[in-house]
């Protein structure tokens, strides 16, 4: 019986050298040999190259990235816009390099309809969490602050963070680029290159889809999500704290998203909530409201709430006139 227990322990204990050399090999691979290349973020690689260059920043989520063409723009500009963000991940990335970009003059921020909607805390817990850890956005304070907001989920998704193998999201991305680096082709962490949708399928449009985005954003009817609207709070005051000016931007949606998300909360409360109120309303520089902007013509859109490359065209000419005047009269202030 010992001799065999003895076999038994030895084979876990194998077995367990074996997992975690597995781990600890795709950590590194994936650090070496994959993140180098990696189109992260529109991308990681591409902003640090050029983020002492950047004058105005575009921060935000989905609806941001593919509606701001930053070539249009009429000074040095990056969208730095990611699926799924919430203010919280964009307060922990724009701390990380606020400093380390000298020129910058305007951060452009979301504000959606669903800005504050608690569905928006449900990015943290879908995965979205360990690119944050592992390019150092969040510090120990910030962890802290984390775990009391969200509690053993942050844990889990700085473990995530350790190794590509300890999540279902990155392990899929792990793999096909292995494939990729074996087959010699060029490595990408995201398919989305350049985060446009050139083209539109007729009819793409359907209020029932519509009605199901807003279910995954909405929980309650005047939904606002206190610890988002703090993170918010914290961006407008780091921007403040190094003299860069915010400008808030409700973008262009359809009026099936308008229709059914204006059940929960409309633009008039949000506005309120955000303007009317005295520790945030000093710290915004300007507002640009397009949210009727071009709700009836679908042909501009690639779903409900997303512009397509026509319109993503024309709303960032419409854009780069606005900010010339924003960045004129920041020139002329004393």
């Amino acid at each position: 019986m010992k001799f065999g227990l003895k076999i038994i322990l030895k084979g876990i204990l194998i077995a367990l050298c074996i997992y975690v050399g597995i781990i600890l090999a795709a950590r590194y691979i994936e650090r070496i040999l994959f993140r180098p290349e990696s189109t992260f973020a529109r991308t990681v690689k591409g902003f640090e190259a050029q983020k002492d260059q950047i004058q105005i920043l575009f921060l935000g989520q989905s609806d941001m990235k593919y509606a701001i063409i930053p070539k249009a723009m009429p000074h040095k500009s990056y969208n730095f816009a990611e699926l799924g963000e919430n203010y919280i991940g964009l307060y922990l990335k724009l701390k990380h390099y606020i400093d380390k970009m000298p020129r910058l003059k305007i951060v452009v921020l979301p504000l959606p309809l669903e800005s504050f909607a608690s569905g928006r805390m449900d990015w943290i817990g879908q995965g979205y969490f360990p690119p944050y850890f592992s390019y150092g956005y969040v510090t120990h304070q910030d962890f802290k602050e984390l775990y009391n907001i969200m509690g053993f989920d942050v844990v889990r998704q700085k473990m995530a963070s350790f190794s590509p193998m300890m999540d279902k999201r990155r392990m899929k991305i792990f793999w096909r680029n292995m494939r990729k680096f074996i087959r010699n082709e060029p490595i990408r962490m995201s398919e989305i290159e350049d985060g446009y949708f050139y083209s539109t399928p007729l009819s793409v449009l359907k209020e029932e889809h519509a009605i199901e985005k807003v279910g995954e954003y909405f929980r309650k009817e005047n939904d606002f999500e206190k610890n988002l609207l703090s993170y918010f709070e914290k961006i407008l005051i780091l921007c403040h704290d190094r003299k860069v000016k915010v400008v808030t931007l409700t973008l262009p949606v359809a009026d099936y998203y308008l229709k059914h998300a204006e059940k929960y909360v409309s633009k008039e409360s949000l506005y309120e909530k955000v303007f009317l109120n005295p520790k945030l309303s000093p710290y915004i520089f300007k507002h640009i409201d397009c949210l009727e902007l071009y709700a009836k013509d679908h042909s501009l859109f690639t779903d409900v709430e997303h512009l397509n490359y026509e319109g993503a065209t024309l709303f960032s000419q419409r854009m780069a006139s606005e900010l010339s005047e924003v960045m004129e009269q920041i020139q002329k202030a004393p």
